[in-house]
């Protein structure tokens, strides 16, 4: 008797356990990013931090950018554009190779954001503005549903107004980004990022790497010198590059019996770094084989990091400072989603 009782309240234990397993912890998180303009003279890193955006999960994209679908149909090639009100139409390529997009309208960069769920022969990408607007949200009052994933939700939804209306008073102050969205609270090796993204785009003037793009004209005349054309035909026509935001990274919160976040940001800044000289002037104005290269202070995009791991609590306000940016998060608790 005692041990078929023993064995009941294991059992129960047992469904108890898996029971609060199943029940996500569901979560209201509203993140604020500002860059300040100080006059730190701390060295920063030559390259980019590490952020991983490939695997985070993009809020932002569907929002601010104009999606692209490009198909891979030999019956039918079509890049498939959906504007403002999710109406889709066949845009014209200029390139033969159905599986790249080189027309681009508007001028607009092209990031690839990975296959379609419509089709495994599409792929989808999103054209951008070349600034982001700060204040990014759906377009009417959102919330999650029982098994989804993050969801965005509406400016409205929000509430930093006094926060931000605060901070944007101080003098140097120039806001990047606000948002809000809800999402399940998993454990470390389950957690998911958010990809951040605002501010300008600089794939017009800067590598990611943060060197400065020659100008493409001084080699067309080169070519052309040599007897070479420099037009370029319509099947080698270039697509456009992947942006290089001005605030770009990731946001990673997980729960381990308290909240952590973790940030990987990159803030981007324009300078000047001491940089060699390219090799052909090197070549003309080396004295010796054996000296030094010569070095000339050349404009370069500054890399500004942001990374931090931070046990928080919930529905406190907090404030990750930097001399360059600032990051005021809180993380809501919230009722379980319906399905």
């Amino acid at each position: 008797m005692l041990r078929q009782l023993a064995v009941s309240i294991a059992t129960l234990i047992a469904l108890s356990h898996s029971s609060l397993a199943r029940a996500e912890a569901w979560f209201e998180v509203e993140v604020y990013i500002f860059e300040r303009q100080s006059q730190s003279t701390e060295q920063w890193p030559m390259a980019p931090i590490e952020t991983k955006t490939n695997r985070a999960i993009d809020l932002i994209s569907p929002v601010v950018g104009q999606a692209v679908v490009s198909m891979s149909n030999e019956s039918a090639p079509c890049t498939l554009v959906y504007d403002a009100d999710a109406n889709s139409h066949c845009a014209e390529s200029r390139s033969t190779d159905t599986n790249t997009t080189s027309e681009m309208s508007n001028g607009g960069a092209l990031a690839i954001s990975g296959p379609s769920t419509a089709s495994s022969n599409a792929v989808t990408s999103y054209r951008y503005p070349s600034v982001i607007p700060s204040e990014i949200g759906s377009g009417s009052q959102a919330y999650a549903s029982q098994g989804s994933g993050p969801v965005l939700l509406a400016s409205s939804q929000g509430q930093f107004a006094g926060i931000i209306s605060s901070l944007s008073r101080e003098r140097g102050n120039r806001s990047l980004l606000h948002m809000t969205w809800q999402q399940p609270m998993m454990g470390k090796s389950g957690s998911v990022p958010i990809r951040l993204f605002a501010g300008k785009d600089y794939s017009a003037s800067y590598h990611f790497d943060g060197r400065q793009i020659v100008q493409q004209a001084m080699a067309n005349s080169m070519q052309g010198a040599n007897g070479t054309t420099g037009m370029m035909t319509e099947t080698s026509a270039p697509l456009l590059p992947s942006p290089v935001w001005q605030l770009d990274g990731t946001l990673n919160i997980y729960l381990s019996h308290y909240l952590y976040i973790e940030t990987a940001l990159n803030l981007r800044k324009e300078g000047r770094k001491l940089m060699p000289v390219a090799a052909d002037e090197a070549s003309m104005n080396a004295t010796s084989t054996a000296a030094a290269p010569a070095k000339v202070m050349t404009p370069y995009l500054m890399s500004i990091p942001l990374e931090q791991n931070r046990r928080v609590k919930s529905d406190e306000i907090h404030y990750l400072d930097h001399p360059e940016m600032g990051m005021v998060i809180q993380i809501r608790k919230m009722a379980q989603p319906n399905a």
